[in-house]
């Protein structure tokens, strides 16, 4: 059994917003104190970096719990308890 992450991120960057993962190793982005991959493009929040190690082993496989975005209330993701 096991939690199964549903649907589709939408882009509302509460997480990305959260802190800079990178503890300034990155430099400051668009929004300091945010990760430094947030930009806005065409006035959407995005990831500049999509092939960027940590977005590859962090942010392409999170959340994996409901647990993770119970402090981001406008987060897209559902969960879905399967056996």
């Amino acid at each position: 059994m096991a939690w199964v992450r549903e649907g589709e991120c939408n882009r509302c960057g509460e997480c990305c917003k959260s802190g800079d993962p990178f503890g300034g190793a990155e430099g400051i982005g668009e929004f300091p104190g945010a990760c430094p991959l947030l930009v806005t493009v065409d006035g959407n929040l995005a990831c500049s970096n999509r092939q960027h190690p940590y977005y590859l082993a962090g942010c392409n496989v999170w959340p994996s719990i409901p647990e993770h975005i119970v402090d981001y209330p406008s987060c897209s993701y559902t969960f879905e308890w399967r056996e």
